[in-house]
């Protein structure tokens, strides 16, 4: 990530920002091609103010100050708590974590299950959506995430098609989802051989389980072409966020 100029105010807001919890959710739905019901919806933080708004600058900044980690937690907490399909019980929430937030026991299983039972949710419903980005501690990583199991938590591995998120990951983790990257899944129409890479991942899914993502889907061109490839879910701005 290039380095950011950061003046003493926006630092000072970034961490007002992390005193008082005041990171902002939106919902994008996770949408089947087949009926177009949403299945769940991934969380996506925003700082409270325009200077903090973009996803990239929030976590550039977070980055630089070495408070990833702590951004990381408060997003994910506040995901769980702001969630507004509580009460519909087979909604499920999807959650992006750094691995390092795994390894450094910022976000815990303890601690997931302590705001998912305080919210009114269940483990079951919980995605934690992860990349091998960062991860600097596998063995503390793969410890967590078998906690986390335990509790009755769900993966996805995010970014497939990036260097993020390789074979290792997908194998090692063995996720419940699989979400294609939205960069790659922009050129996939116009490109059969990615159209053979996207149907041996359906297969693999399949066989372990698991179902597939196609994010950035921006038009009902895109929706058609993925679900003739056999992906069974979209994410994009075609579909309305909560």
């Amino acid at each position: 990530m290039a380095k950011l100029t950061i003046g003493r105010r926006m630092t000072r807001d970034f961490y007002r920002m992390l005193e008082t919890e005041s990171v902002q959710t939106i919902y994008q739905p996770v949408v089947p091609f087949a009926d177009h019901q949403a299945i769940g919806y991934e969380a996506l933080s925003r700082g409270p103010i325009p200077g903090l708004a973009s996803p990239l600058t929030l976590f550039g900044i977070a980055e630089q100050e070495s408070q990833g980690a702590r951004l990381d937690k408060i997003c994910c907490k506040r995901a769980i708590q702001n969630f507004p399909m509580k009460d519909q019980s087979d909604v499920l929430i999807f959650i992006n974590l750094m691995p390092q937030t795994l390894e450094m026991g910022e976000v815990s299983a303890e601690r997931l299950s302590q705001w998912v039972e305080e919210s009114g949710l269940t483990a079951s419903r919980v995605v934690l959506e992860v990349t091998e980005r960062e991860m600097t501690d596998p063995s503390r990583f793969y410890t967590e995430v078998a906690r986390c199991r335990r509790a009755g938590f769900r993966f996805a591995v995010d970014d497939v098609g990036t260097g993020y998120s390789n074979l290792s990951l997908l194998s090692d983790l063995v996720p419940e989802f699989f979400k294609l990257d939205l960069d790659f899944v922009r050129l996939t129409r116009v490109r059969p051989v990615r159209q053979l890479l996207v149907e041996t991942l359906v297969r693999f899914a399949g066989q372990i389980g698991a179902m597939v993502v196609a994010e950035g889907i921006e038009s009902t061109e895109d929706a058609e072409v993925f679900r003739l490839l056999g992906v069974q879910l979209g994410q994009g701005f075609l579909y309305r966020p909560a």
